[in-house]
């Protein structure tokens, strides 16, 4: 039986293929417009969704999994197949054996990690209930001990409140040598344009990259393109921290 949803989508797409288009056409064009509203404060080369206070993110990026949980899980194994095979490929990673994973949600990067043979745990603001793989926390306020880990993973920058806070803490908390490994969209001239959950983007990947190079005092060692995962093309960037 159809969901009131499913019924309102055919009512007002259509079926098939170009009901597909139609609908992905029409939730760009309200990304463009809240992009370009007062909703976002520019700054150089970053934008920055506006909140009215540190706990108004937190709250906000905390009602995300709720909302996209049965997605998650309906794409889950495909998930694991492409995390696993990113780790896998990445040749830096087979220097290191432990990975904490930040913005980790359900933990789908940490099991592919641990079939791997590293060991991985993760954080998120919200891992949801009964969560093995990852532990509740925040990438700004990181609760581990300094030189702590081997390498840090995330696909989440583009959830940053602070991102000057966010990469002290990396770095706090990386071995001397250790890896940061960041999985990256394009950036807003290259295409991508932040949605509803999104609260730090960037002009283009190259000055994002410089950014984290610069603010972090990371090293870039490498740029690999993991092409398209479903809608999205993403790349893998690789820096090390200093000795």
């Amino acid at each position: 039986m159809p969901t009131l949803k499913r019924i309102y989508n055919i009512m007002r797409y259509g079926v098939g293929p170009r009901a597909r288009e139609r609908k992905h056409a029409r939730k760009e064009d309200l990304r463009k417009a809240k992009f370009e509203s007062e909703l976002w404060k520019r700054d150089d080369d970053l934008v920055q969704r506006q909140y009215g206070s540190y706990e108004e993110y937190v709250e906000h990026q905390s009602g995300k999994l709720e909302k996209i949980i049965h997605r998650l899980k309906e794409t889950e194994a495909d998930d694991f197949t492409e995390f696993k095979q990113r780790f896998e490929n990445c040749t830096p990673l087979s220097e290191v054996r432990s990975v904490l994973c930040l913005g980790a949600r359900l933990g789908t990067e940490v099991r592919a990690l641990h079939a791997l043979g590293y060991f991985a745990i993760g954080i998120d603001l919200n891992p949801g209930s009964d969560n093995p793989y990852v532990l509740p926390g925040d990438f700004h306020h990181l609760v581990f001990p300094d030189a702590s880990v081997d390498a840090i993973y995330t696909n989440a920058m583009d959830h940053v409140f602070d991102l000057e806070r966010v990469l002290a803490e990396i770095r706090r908390l990386l071995r001397p040598k250790g890896l940061f490994v960041v999985d990256l969209l394009g950036g807003y001239e290259e295409g991508f344009l932040p949605g509803e959950y999104e609260s730090t983007h960037w002009k283009d990947m190259d000055s994002f990259v410089g950014k984290i190079r610069d603010t972090g005092g990371f090293t870039p060692e490498g740029v690999r393109d993991l092409g398209q995962h479903r809608r999205d093309h993403w790349h893998q960037v690789i820096f090390r921290k200093p000795e």
